[in-house]
């Protein structure tokens, strides 16, 4: 029998909808909200004549965990409906959120069927709302669908390109061996979390950053970016006109290769920027860099030449720096609190990370500009693991961070150190672990670095200004007067 304050209660709710959706007495003690998938419960229990329990929960069906659970004693109308508006809104919220579509790819689809498995558990561990299928490739190609994301084993990873043109919006994406061959769902999850965020991020506008040190100058100079993305490589530019960014695009290619640089340079003129209004372009690439020289072992044969070639062809100075460096650079140039700091960035599952070091406002480039290749001492370090595990998990990326930092700080004691390292995002948490191994004075501040392109837009434009108001750097005869 139910109390009067719940059949006053249960008349109210019937009343009620909950995300356009009526409610339903199943009778008189189980009310229900049917939104297809998705399924809303206000049962009654009553103990006595005077009191009844309350229960609220949301779901997906039998055998799945409930999405929300709330149960009280029915006492007070007004807190009774108060949790109904919650829960009314936990559902609405539930509906609306879109499922992300994964698509895993093979030659057979039954080794990718138990990763699919794997992967869905570990979404559901995280609360994600993943849905992850598992298809032989060949019919994934004959029968397309929508997919935020396509995985390829690593025996099909040579499909990538037409797969790429089938799925054009999706990230497509290898699936390296030492995860698959694993089946390592949490690391091969974290891989897809970060290429979706890239993606996220590629497609937003940046938010422009502005330099706190002079960089006021007369010169037009035209800045490019190149990065090597989890599924693509990619390439912007930003036209600067008196330390002010006037015009900008961003271009996407399936693979890393440095003569789309040139290409885009001749887009960019063909598009009405007049070469012969720049002062000089300014390049920043992965690799190491050394008089517009490129070297990136294990992407390139041997040494890309490209700031020369390009200085010929376009009868302006064109310079070429490694882009963490030019990170660096920029960290430097949009702050005024310190002289010395560090840049330090490794996206998760990379080899190798990259480095800049600023001494009293310079940046530190060394012989043959080899300083800030951190990969030639990243794996000397000892580990929990190894360091081909640390780079595939949480722990490991904090690891392997510290390390790196903790070497930088005993060679070049910085005042400051900016991170941009995937899954380390709380500055403190990290200064604390610092601390641990340095006395406190000695202790840098700690940033986290969320703009990391815009970074190296920055002091790219600070390097090419530099270099352009140094007469003894253009008279190294690379650059030809003009």
């Amino acid at each position: 029998m139910s109390s009067r304050i719940g059949e006053e209660f249960r008349a109210w709710v019937l009343a009620q909808k909950v995300a356009r959706h009526e409610v339903i007495s199943l009778d008189e003690d189980h009310l229900y909200v049917d939104a297809g998938e998705l399924q809303a419960e206000v049962n009654f229990y009553p103990l006595d004549e005077a009191t009844e329990i309350v229960e609220y929960l949301i779901g997906r069906g039998e055998g799945e965990d409930p999405l929300f659970f709330l149960h009280f004693a029915l006492d007070d109308m007004g807190r009774a409906k108060e949790l109904f508006g919650q829960m009314s809104e936990a559902f609405e919220a539930t509906e609306s959120r879109k499922t992300t579509r994964v698509l895993l790819c093979c030659t057979s689809g039954l080794t990718t069927t138990l990763f699919a498995a794997r992967l869905g558990e570990a979404a559901k561990t995280l609360s994600l709302d993943y849905e992850f299928t598992a298809v032989p490739v060949e019919r994934a190609l004959r029968q397309p669908d929508d997919y935020a994301a396509v995985l390829l084993a690593p025996q099909v990873a040579f499909m990538r390109q037409q797969m790429k043109k089938v799925y054009s919006q999706a990230v497509v994406f290898e699936i390296p061996a030492r995860v698959f061959g694993s089946y390592d769902a949490g690391a091969a999850l974290r891989l897809l979390l970060h290429a979706l965020r890239d993606a996220q991020d590629a497609g937003t506008p940046e938010v422009r950053l502005h330099s706190l040190r002079d960089l006021s100058d007369d010169r037009q100079v035209l800045i490019v970016t190149l990065f090597s993305m989890r599924d693509h490589t990619r390439i912007g530019y930003r036209l600067y006109s008196r330390g002010t960014g006037v015009a900008e695009g961003v271009v996407r290619k399936p693979d890393l290769d440095f003569r789309d640089v040139e290409d885009l340079i001749e887009t960019i003129s063909l598009r009405g920027v007049a070469m012969d209004t720049l002062d000089a372009i300014g390049i920043a690439v992965p690799g190491v860099t050394f008089r517009g020289t490129i070297t990136l072992p294990n992407v390139l044969d041997e040494s890309y030449e490209l700031g020369m070639s390009l200085t010929r062809k376009l009868g302006i100075p064109v310079y070429v720096d490694n882009n963490c460096n030019a990170a660096a650079v920029g960290c430097y140039v949009s702050q005024t609190e310190v002289e010395n700091l560090v840049f330090y960035r490794h996206a998760f599952g990379h080899e190798a990370g990259g480095f800049g070091t600023v001494i009293d406002g310079k940046l530190l480039k060394g012989h043959h500009n080899l300083a800030g290749e951190p990969k030639y001492f990243e794996n000397s370090f000892a580990y929990d693991t190894s360091f081909g595990d640390a780079i595939w998990n949480e722990d490991g990326m904090h690891e392997l961070a510290l390390n790196v930092i903790s070497a930088s700080m005993a060679l070049v004691a910085p005042d400051a150190v900016y991170l941009a390292v995937d899954t380390v995002d709380d500055a403190e948490a990290f200064r604390d672990l610092l601390l641990e191994v340095f006395e406190d004075e000695y202790v840098p501040t700690v940033h986290i670095v969320k703009d990391y392109v815009e970074r190296v837009y920055l002091g790219t434009l600070a390097l090419a200004l530099q270099k352009l108001r140094d007469p003894d750097y253009r008279s190294l005869g690379v650059i030809p007067q003009r």
